[in-house]
């Protein structure tokens, strides 16, 4: 049963003006807001968050592969199943470098906060596909998320489908985790400096 007390965080690591930051509530209803780092990320966290978040959704690679395009299983699997393009999942290599650096430094930072806290990497366009849901007022419709979003957004709302993938995970109702599908070269999510990384999907 969910606690009336949880609190999801969200966040969607971009540079200057484009790090998209949501808080979810237990009842449904969102903060959210843009800032240039995840220092600032964490400030508002910290401003905001008392307790130990119930988990975290990020919009990142948060592993890491050695391989050529650093190309990983997981990426892989999620252009194969739903038709999606390299440009829709990139290879990590071809991302830009707020992404790669905010994202991991975002987990880093919180977890000094709140060290037991569950992450999951998330892909909140990816997830649209697959759940073939076009904008977003209807996946907040779907996930009875209370938040009104404009247009231009863009980082925000994918900061809200973070922290409800995170939800979504860490409640056990997306039980599907991609980060259990790696080849050799990619790092494991369960034991490297970061971990536990998780990447819950919804569908099998």
């Amino acid at each position: 049963m969910r606690s009336r007390n949880n609190i999801w965080i969200g966040a969607d690591p971009g540079g200057k003006g484009k790090f998209g930051l949501a808080i979810l509530k237990s009842d449904g209803s969102a903060q959210t807001c843009c800032v240039d780092c995840a220092d600032e990320a964490l400030d508002k966290v910290t401003n905001l968050v008392k307790a130990q978040p119930a988990g975290i959704g990020v919009d990142a690679p948060l592993w890491w592969s050695s391989g050529r395009s650093s190309a990983r299983m997981a990426d892989q699997w999620l252009r194969g199943e739903y038709g999606l393009s390299g440009g829709e999942v990139q290879a990590v290599n071809s991302l830009r470098g707020a992404a790669l650096v905010q994202g991991m430094m975002f987990v880093d930072r919180i977890r000094r906060l709140f060290p037991d806290v569950g992450v999951t990497e998330t892909h909140p366009k990816a997830v649209m596909a697959a759940l073939k849901l076009k904008k977003g007022d209807t996946f907040f419709k779907k996930f009875s998320v209370k938040v009104e979003m404009k247009d231009k957004q863009e980082h925000e709302r994918d900061a809200i489908i973070s922290a409800v993938a995170a939800r979504e995970g860490f409640e056990k109702r997306w039980v599907n985790d991609l980060s259990s599908i790696r080849h050799e070269s990619e790092q494991d999510p369960s034991q490297y400096w970061l971990a536990p990384v998780h990447y819950f999907w919804p569908h099998k």
